[in-house]
C-alpha cells in the first residue's frame, strides 16, 4: 500500500512561486502575477495569486485576481455604488464606463500591498501534514492556495489544482 502523500509532495516551492513585499505597490504586485501567469514565453502557468511577505520572509496574505482588480477599479465603481440601470440587452450606458482605464486606475495602483491585504485569517500548513489536511482548509474555508511552513518559514505553496490532481490519480488508477 502506499503512503499517504504530505504537503510537501506536491507543494510549489516558494522560489517558483509569485511573491512581493508588503511594501510594493499594486502596479507591481499585477505585474509579478501577470509575469507569474504567463512566464517569459507567454505560455499559462495557471498562477492565480501572488504571496505577500514581511520583511522577514513571513506570509501575510495572499492576493488574487479579484483581490487586485478590486484594489485598482475606481471607486465609483465599487459594486454596491454601481446599482445602474440596465438595459434588455445588458447594456450599461457609456457614460459610466467612460475614463475607466485612465488616470484613476493608475493612481489606485500606487497603493502599497499592505493596504489593501484582504482583512481575513491566512491559513497555513505544515510541509510535512498529510495531504488531506490541506485538502479539508481548502473546502471548509473556501480558499484556493495556502502557504506552507517549514519550522516557521515559508517554503512552498499547495493549491487546490495539485490536490485535485493527486486526488484524480488515485480515483483514475484504482482497481
Amino acid at each position: 500500500m502506499p503512503r499517504e502523500k504530505k504537503v510537501r509532495d506536491l507543494m510549489i516551492p516558494v522560489a517558483e512561486y509569485a511573491t512581493v513585499p508588503a511594501h510594493a505597490t499594486v502596479a507591481e504586485a499585477v505585474a509579478v502575477l501577470r509575469s507569474s501567469l504567463c512566464g517569459p514565453t507567454g505560455e499559462y502557468h495557471g498562477h492565480r495569486s501572488v504571496l505577500v511577505l514581511d520583511e522577514a520572509g513571513r506570509p501575510l496574505g495572499l492576493l488574487g485576481f479579484r483581490d487586485l482588480l478590486r484594489a485598482i477599479e475606481p471607486r465609483y465603481l465599487a459594486p454596491e455604488k454601481s446599482r445602474l440601470p440596465v438595459d434588455w440587452n445588458g447594456r450599461v450606458p457609456e457614460v459610466f464606463w467612460e475614463g475607466m482605464f485612465t488616470e484613476r486606475v493608475l493612481a489606485e495602483a500606487q497603493k502599497k500591498v499592505r493596504e489593501i491585504l484582504p482583512a481575513r485569517e491566512l491559513l497555513t500548513v505544515e510541509a510535512d501534514d498529510p495531504l488531506v489536511r490541506a485538502a479539508h482548509l481548502m473546502l471548509c474555508h473556501n480558499v484556493d492556495t495556502i502557504p506552507v511552513l517549514e519550522e516557521g518559514r515559508v517554503v512552498g505553496v499547495i493549491r487546490i489544482h495539485e490536490v485535485f490532481l493527486a486526488i484524480a490519480d488515485t480515483v483514475v488508477t484504482a482497481p
